[in-house]
């Protein structure tokens, strides 16, 4: 490529870095706080206590928890195993890979506020309807009976092993790190700060530079083809692109920034901002191995019809 691409490249990605990075600082340190309180496992251990509140009670946890869709799998395998409702879970499942405290900071930063708005309006539209959904395919019989493929692992002592243990028992890859106590909080919150720094950073710098690619090479041509215009097939187009991409809720947003620089539509960018982190290809393989395969591909309808109305609602109002 001309030096002066590779500028421009390099332009965008410091114009975008010089944007970010307190977002960023205030974000991973938000993560820090809530481990370090460990509010999110507190929420999350109600939903089992919830009866039929179970499914806004699990959209909650979702929207709190600042977990991916790889990384909810732990709390999934330990709720399957205290015997949570399927509904809950589906909720929960698809809930928390699009909304998240730090996601949400991340979003108001790079793609402004109204962008934030609708996140939070469309992770919680998402959630809820999986879990409804859900729950009346389990009254029809469709999703009825034991549909968890997990086999419980017990320690010696009799305890419930962790869902990292039950994963590799079951042949499921389960993301986890080693957390040593400490004694001081502020000290564990900084550990946790530095844990979701690195692992959410890389992520970051790696959609910042696809974001700076497709700004500087990618024609609007291709753009306006796919999902430039105000039409039921680009959110279609949307959904489908959104589906192999392997993104979480934080390298979605700089990605999105540059196709909507490009001319994507308004209608077909939300959809995707939905669409891409729920069904994430990793997270489908692990629930391919938790759950039977109709729970998944249900999951997958689901949710993915509910990103799809939320664009098209997008296009008909706005």
């Amino acid at each position: 490529m001309p030096d002066s691409v590779w500028m421009q490249i390099l332009s965008v990605i410091g114009e975008e870095i010089a944007r970010m990075w307190w977002f960023f600082l205030l974000a991973i340190v938000l993560v820090g706080v809530i481990k370090g309180y460990r509010l999110d496992l507190r929420i999350r251990d109600s939903v089992n206590r919830a009866g039929s509140w179970g499914i806004v009670l699990a959209v909650a946890v979702g929207m709190v928890s600042p977990l991916c869709a790889c990384g909810i799998l732990p709390v999934v395998i330990s709720l399957a195993m205290m015997g949570t409702p399927m509904a809950p879970l589906m909720a929960l499942l698809a809930t928390s890979p699009v909304m998240g405290p730090d996601a949400l900071l991340l979003t108001y930063q790079g793609l402004g506020p109204e962008w934030a708005a609708l996140k939070v309006v469309g992770a919680g539209f998402v959630g809820l309807s999986t879990g409804l959904v859900t729950q009346i395919l389990i009254n029809r019989g469709f999703l009825a009976g034991d549909l968890v493929r997990l086999q419980p692992v017990y320690r010696e002592d009799g305890t419930l092993a962790s869902a990292y243990e039950i994963g590799s028992a079951n042949g499921v890859a389960v993301r986890t790190m080693s957390i040593v106590p400490r004694k001081n909080r502020l000290r564990f919150i900084f550990d946790r700060t530095l844990d979701a720094g690195l692992f959410v950073g890389k992520y970051m710098l790696l959609a910042i530079v696809l974001e700076a690619i497709i700004v500087t090479l990618v024609p609007i041509s291709w753009i306006t083809v796919l999902v430039g215009q105000k039409s039921l097939t680009s959110v279609l187009a949307a959904a489908v692109i959104g589906l192999p991409l392997p993104t979480n809720q934080i390298p979605i947003i700089p990605i999105l920034a540059g196709l909507l620089q490009r001319g994507i539509d308004s209608g077909a960018a939300l959809t995707l901002l939905m669409a891409g982190p729920v069904s994430s290809i990793p997270a489908m393989i692990a629930l391919w191995g938790m759950f039977h395969k109709r729970v998944v591909l249900s999951f997958l309808a689901i949710s993915l019809s509910a990103s799809i109305l939320l664009g098209w609602g997008y296009q008909l109002f706005f």
